[in-house]
């Protein structure tokens, strides 16, 4: 899976696209992270969750930052 470690909600997360329609998520790492707002299921892989950022509020995706504590421009994103 092509993409880049960011943080959300403390966690490290995979910013990536998601690969049934290429729109961006930010992907689960571990098992732990499913309870993260807003995470679903998204394939036939028990480890396959993700949240989509079309379904985060603009104050959420703000929160996305880089691993060094930067935020992040989704809109300049070449993933």
């Amino acid at each position: 899976m092509k993409g880049i470690d960011v943080i959300y909600k403390k966690q490290i997360l995979t910013l990536t696209r998601f690969w049934g329609d290429n729109r961006l998520c930010l992907f689960a790492k571990n098992p732990s992270q499913i309870h993260i707002p807003k995470m679903e299921f998204v394939g036939g892989y028990p480890n396959e969750w993700c949240i989509f950022i079309d379904n985060l509020t603009d104050d959420e995706k703000a929160e996305i930052t880089d691993l060094n504590g930067r935020n992040i421009s989704l809109q300049e994103i070449g993933i």
